[in-house]
């Protein structure tokens, strides 16, 4: 879907950006030809993406102050005033367009800076963390991966840190681990349903992913505080029945580099943290309500669990080599094993400094900053490569940085693909665009 108001190659999505290298190489004011990308096929050049709009050009040679003019350090200065002043009033939702504008304006200043200091050697980084790469960049960093075979491999960018690192640890026969996996299920595919003693309801989308509210509450923790009095219920409804492509490919992605790289392998279900965010949700309602929704939800979780075990002994048979652990809430030993060894990590009083202000996700948070270290945990194994959508980003480098010194983490972050209706990604879009793969079709992708 793309908006008259920016260039034919930038797409636009109910206030958030749908990019491509592309757009992201006008934006930030770079030449194809003039950067890393010169040599990458059109096919990457234009794949589009749904992500934050924390993109920047890097180079080789760092940009410092003294390389940009008099007039253009005067006008970020400006910019980071302007900027400031809106976060002093504590009103930054009502200028939200305005700021981003303002830092789309700084990243061009910086951009163009970038550029005559490095040559060509301009790169764009996301969230000044991982680097943007398309599949011959992935393979020089890490030759194993001309072995993998999964769809759209050529074509899709790719965002990693580290990789050198790791293919070092592989190329030497040390031991190494893959990690990652899907999100327990998207938008629209369990609805959570309050109902108060008038008899109306309140029916919610039950996903984790970031919504603003008061008091850095989700809206619907919100909901549950301001009308605690009036509940008699809270229950669930559940239209998922089949894994989407994108969750199969998540785990195929696993299996298919620790084959190559010889690495163990772990995968993580993630509904015990779901469980703990609608726990802290529900926590000014009473007792038997809540232990009543606690209850229907794993009643709910059980089959989608369900469907993942049986995916993933579908890829064990595949994959007979590869050593691999699978971890669900209702595996109570591998989840307190877990929760003891990342006890140290997560009482470090850095580590409380880079866990989520927001309530209700505080103790989900722990886990997935944490999870990326379970082939340590489980195994001891200190080379470990990250393989997960671009979402995590942010718990990738709150891990590398808790685990410092213990392990060394990598990673290889993909965006999740836009989904048949052309500007939702397959996480975020209606049912009827969810992409659904039917387990007789397993192996086929």
């Amino acid at each position: 879907m793309k908006s008259k108001e920016h260039n034919e190659e930038y797409f636009y999505l109910h206030g958030k950006d749908v990019y491509s290298v592309q757009s992201l190489l006008a934006t930030l004011g770079l030449q194809q030809q003039n950067s890393i990308y010169k040599d990458s096929s059109n096919d990457f050049i234009r794949w589009p993406f749904s992500a934050a709009d924390f993109f920047e050009a890097v180079t080789k040679t760092p940009v410092a102050d003294v390389q940009l003019s008099p007039a253009d350090r005067a006008e970020i200065d400006s910019i980071d005033a302007e900027i400031n002043g809106y976060k002093a009033s504590g009103d930054t939702i009502s200028h939200q367009d305005r700021i981003k504008e303002l830092r789309g304006r700084k990243k061009q200043i910086l951009s163009s800076a970038a550029v005559k200091a490095g040559g060509d050697e301009a790169a764009i980084v996301y969230k000044k963390f991982v680097e943007i790469n398309d599949s011959v960049t992935v393979q020089k960093k890490l030759p194993q991966f001309s072995k993998v075979v999964w769809p759209y491999k050529e074509q899709m960018p790719y965002f990693s840190a580290g990789l050198e690192s790791f293919a070092e640890a592989v190329a030497k026969g040390e031991p190494t681990a893959i990690t990652g996996g899907p999100c327990f299920f998207g938008e629209h595919e369990v609805d959570m349903i309050f109902t108060l003693s008038d008899g109306s309801q309140k029916v919610y989308d039950f996903t984790t992913r970031r919504r603003t509210g008061g008091e850095r509450l989700s809206e619907e923790a919100e909901f549950t505080k301001s009308h605690a009095e009036q509940f008699v219920d809270v229950s669930f409804v559940s239209h998922k029945t089949l894994l989407t492509t994108e969750e199969y490919d998540s785990i195929l992605y696993l299996f298919e580099l620790a084959a190559a790289t010889n690495s163990c392998l772990t995968l993580p279900i993630v509904d015990a943290s779901y469980e703990k965010y609608l726990d802290a949700m529900l926590e000014s309602l009473g007792e038997d309500i809540r232990k009543k929704a606690m209850t229907r939800f794993r009643n709910v979780a059980r089959p989608i669990i369900d469907m993942y075990l049986d995916l993933f002994e579908f890829f064990k048979k595949k994959y007979p080599k590869v050593k691999c652990l699978l971890m669900h809430g209702d595996d109570k030993e591998k989840l307190g094993l877990y929760y003891e060894k990342r006890t140290p990590f997560v009482e470090k009083n850095s580590t409380r400094r880079i866990i989520s202000g927001i309530k209700e996700k505080v103790e989900s948070v722990k886990d997935y900053i944490t999870l990326p270290a379970l082939p340590y945990y489980f195994w001891g194994i200190k080379n470990v490569l990250e393989v997960d959508y671009l979402g995590e980003t942010d718990s990738f480098w709150k891990c590398r940085k808790m685990h410092k010194g213990e392990m060394n983490l990598s990673a290889l972050l993909y965006p999740i693909k836009i989904s048949s209706d052309g500007w939702r990604t397959i996480f975020s879009t209606d049912l009827e665009h969810k992409e659904y793969i039917k387990r007789e079709d397993y192996g086929k992708r």
